[in-house]
């Protein structure tokens, strides 16, 4: 799936292989939304992106039977590969989302996205250790059956790692992710902390993950395209 073509320390250039294309990474990924496209996928491609990630939960709130009967590709009108959230991001802004785990995995196989992500419940910033820790409980707990159940169609599912400022929590998400299958894992919860302007935290989070992955596992950062990121 991940093919390492060059590295130097925790960096790595390499191919991800996908059931629509390759992607060379890194790579930046951008959001499409499923319904109202201010630039058309199509463009996002000619510009040279190798991928996209819309947003599953807002898809089977408004498109459900049209995705699951043509699929994601052709709700968005993109050929390459693209990755979904499954509403975690409605969870952090808005706390729950009407839809169980178990449902919204179903949808992401049904209608085929390359990559796909369990029902996470981010930890976001500024949480006790405490309740962090039950977020973190309750994201491997979905993400545990998750992995149980998939299909092996070719897709790819990306554990969620959480655990925003408390390093031990990161670590312990992470792990348990790989012991669990994941062949893909994602930094959860970063978009708060530059709002926040912590970048000291998010930097330690950063690094308190990518210590405890093997080099055989890509890493996703969610909300690394924030407009804060870029000069």
């Amino acid at each position: 799936m991940f093919e390492i073509k060059y590295s130097d320390l925790a960096g790595r250039i390499g191919v991800l292989h996908t059931n629509h294309g390759k992607i060379e990474t890194p790579s930046f990924v951008p959001v499409i939304h499923p319904v109202k496209q201010s630039i058309p996928a199509k463009k996002i491609k000619e510009i040279g992106f190798d991928v996209v990630i819309t947003n599953a939960y807002i898809t089977m709130k408004r498109l459900e039977q049209k995705a699951r009967a043509n699929g994601i590709h052709k709700i968005i009108k993109y050929d390459g590969p693209i990755m979904t959230d499954s509403g975690g991001y409605q969870v952090l802004e808005y706390g729950e989302v009407d839809i169980k785990p178990s449902a919204m995995a179903k949808f992401e196989m049904d209608i085929m996205t390359d990559f796909a992500i369990p029902l996470d419940k981010p930890t976001g910033f500024g949480l006790s250790k405490k309740i962090a820790k039950e977020y973190v409980d309750h994201t491997l707990r979905v993400c545990k059956t998750t992995i149980k159940n998939k299909k092996n169609n070719g897709q790819i599912w990306i554990g969620p790692i959480q655990g925003s400022e408390h390093p031990e929590l990161v670590k312990k998400s992470t792990n348990e992710l790989i012991k669990m299958g994941y062949q893909m894992l994602a930094l959860g919860s970063p978009v708060e902390f530059m709002e926040s302007y912590e970048y000291k935290l998010l930097a330690e989070m950063i690094i308190a993950a990518k210590k405890n992955i093997p080099t055989s596992i890509p890493l996703h950062l969610f909300g690394a395209g924030h407009p804060l990121t870029i000069p």
